[in-house]
C-alpha cells in the first residue's frame, strides 16, 4: 500500500482527496500538513492529523501531494528535497522563476506537475492541439469560468490550453480580454477571457470562429472528484518513474501502453 502526505489537507481538493482515499485499498494518507495559523493544524480530519511541517514526516511517506498555493509548494519542495521523494503537484499560479526551479528538483527525483488533474481536460488538451492544427485558419477563443474564491486568472488549464495551441500555431499572440475601441480582432490573437462566480467547480470553452459556423471544445467539472481521482492515478505513476517532470500527458501515454 502506498503512503501519502497531503499538503493543503484542510482545502477543497484536500478534502476530496481525503473522501476519495478512504475508498482506496492501495493508497493511504498517513498525514496532512497546513499553515501554522491553520485552526486545524494539531488537529484530526476523518483520523487524519494535521501538521504545520511537512519535514516531520515526510520519511515514513512513498509520495508528497501538494494542493496550496505557489509560495507553500516551494517551501514545502525546499524542505523535502532532500529525502527525494515522488511529488505530485496540483497548486497552479507558478511564476516562470518557479518553474525554473521545480524543473531544477526535477533532476533529482520524480515531480508530477500538472494545472489540472482531471483526465478529461487533459484529454480536451490533445483534441485542442489537434483541432487548431486542422482548423488552420480558423480564429480561437478560451472562455473560462470558475467559483469566485479562485484566485488566480486565467488559470492554469486555460494557459495550457493556449500553451496546447501554441504548439500547433507558434505565431499566435496570447491576450487577456479586451476593452475600448480598436481596430477589431487580429488573425494571430487568441483571448483568454476569464469569469469568476457562486460556485462553478471549473469550465471551460475553446472557441474555433469559421465563415458560416463555429466549433466549441468544452469540459464542465461537475465535481472535485475528477481531480481528485486524476491525482490518485498520478501517484500510482510517479512513484514507478525515474527522476524528471512528468505531466497527466505522461501518464495518459502510460495508461494507453499498460491497456494494449
Amino acid at each position: 500500500m502506498l503512503k501519502i502526505v497531503v499538503c493543503g489537507a484542510a482545502g477543497r481538493m484536500g478534502r476530496e482527496i481525503i473522501n476519495l482515499v478512504q475508498k482506496s485499498a492501495d493508497i493511504k494518507i498517513i498525514a496532512g500538513v497546513e499553515e501554522k495559523s491553520h485552526p486545524l493544524v494539531n488537529k484530526k480530519i476523518d483520523d487524519i492529523f494535521i501538521h504545520d511541517d511537512l519535514s516531520s514526516m515526510i520519511a515514513e511517506v512513498d509520495c508528497v501531494v501538494e494542493f496550496t498555493n505557489h509560495t507553500a509548494t516551494m517551501e514545502n519542495l525546499r524542505k523535502s528535497s532532500d529525502y527525494r521523494k515522488p511529488y505530485v503537484i496540483g497548486t497552479t499560479g507558478f511564476s516562470t522563476t518557479e518553474i525554473e526551479e521545480i524543473k531544477e528538483f526535477s533532476k533529482s527525483f520524480p515531480i508530477f506537475l500538472s494545472p489540472n488533474m482531471s483526465l478529461g481536460v487533459n484529454h480536451l488538451l490533445r483534441l485542442v492541439r489537434d483541432t487548431a492544427q486542422i482548423l488552420s485558419d480558423y480564429e480561437i477563443e478560451i472562455i473560462e469560468t470558475h467559483h469566485r474564491a479562485k484566485r488566480d486568472a486565467p488559470s492554469g488549464t486555460a494557459l495550457a490550453i493556449a500553451d496546447k495551441i501554441k504548439e500547433a500555431r507558434p505565431g499566435i499572440n496570447i491576450i487577456y480580454g479586451r476593452e475600448g475601441i480598436g481596430e477589431g480582432r487580429k488573425k494571430e490573437e487568441v483571448c483568454i477571457s476569464a469569469v469568476r462566480g457562486g460556485d462553478v467547480v471549473g469550465e471551460h470553452r475553446i472557441l474555433f470562429f469559421g465563415n458560416g459556423e463555429f466549433l466549441e471544445l468544452r469540459h464542465y467539472a461537475t465535481s472535485r472528484q475528477c481531480f481528485a481521482s486524476g491525482t490518485l492515478e498520478a501517484v500510482k505513476f510517479i512513484v514507478k518513474q525515474k527522476p524528471g517532470l512528468y505531466s497527466m500527458q505522461d501518464l495518459l501515454k502510460y495508461a494507453t501502453t499498460e491497456i494494449h
